[in-house]
């Protein structure tokens, strides 16, 4: 009976270990905390309301430790990126690391919980390749940068709409492209749009033209299109004052330094 015990203990124990990990220890992992002065969750994370009512994920363990210090680095190479004081007017307070990351049912890399004011990423993304990743780091987090300075992720802005040809319809949404058949990424597939995906919704076009200022190549690209593309460059304009009336010292200068 003792054997048996004891066996049941020791099953429970690893299973225990195999569930959890130590990557908060990680040295990445720390400094983005101390930095931001965030939580930056690795292990078992309840989640908020809205994140329980529309995703499902599983924690990341010590099994996925080669996968997670590829990822770490990316992150932290991009957050970096940003002056504390940038996180901090957007009241961010939580970053969580999970993998098998659903959002009603559809795989996602991402997902922003701006009523928890929280970012949830999915480390196992990297399969899509690393400029996927670090794009879209910084696409996620517009979302609640949306919300927490417009009261919405879905935030109807006439001015920015009013840049578009007339008669120009955007989509049903960033997750109709995640079922639509015919969906193929590009990148400017016509005036006014850095990639197809903006064309989705108000909001993912924000969201992309966000992304596109925080990697090299995409601000080259930007920055070249935006010489004769007259619709983009008033986007390009509206982003940049939107963010430098923030944060001051992300101006002009500050992205042309980043991306140099």
């Amino acid at each position: 009976m003792k054997l048996v015990a004891a066996s049941i203990i020791l099953i429970f124990y690893s299973f225990t270990l195999l569930s959890f990990n130590n990557f908060k220890s990680l040295y990445q992992v720390k400094q983005l905390e101390q930095k931001y002065k965030i939580n930056i969750a690795t292990n078992s994370y309840s989640g908020g309301d809205y994140a329980k009512r529309w995703a499902s994920w599983n924690t990341p363990t010590e099994s996925d430790s080669v996968e997670f210090l590829k990822f770490i680095s990316i992150f932290s190479e991009e957050w970096n990126k940003y002056p504390t004081e940038w996180i901090k007017v957007n009241n961010l307070k939580n970053i969580v690391f999970v993998k098998d990351l659903k959002v009603t049912h559809q795989q996602r890399f991402a997902m922003p919980d701006p009523y928890d004011e929280t970012l949830y990423f999915d480390i196992e993304y990297l399969i899509y390749g690393e400029k996927y990743v670090r794009e879209m780091i910084h696409h996620e987090f517009w979302h609640a940068i949306e919300e927490q300075q417009f009261g919405d992720m879905y935030f109807k802005n006439s001015t920015w709409c009013s840049y578009n040809v007339e008669g120009f319809k955007y989509g049903s949404g960033g997750s109709a492209a995640y079922d639509d058949g015919e969906y193929s990424y590009g990148e400017h597939p016509r005036q006014g749009f850095v990639t197809s995906y903006s064309i989705y919704g108000e909001e993912e076009d924000r969201a992309e033209l966000y992304c596109w200022l925080f990697t090299s190549r995409t601000w080259s690209l930007l920055t070249s299109w935006i010489i004769e593309d007259t619709i983009l460059r008033k986007k390009y304009n509206w982003m940049l004052t939107f963010i430098n009336g923030l944060v001051p010292e992300m101006d002009l200068e500050y992205f042309e330094e980043l991306n140099s």
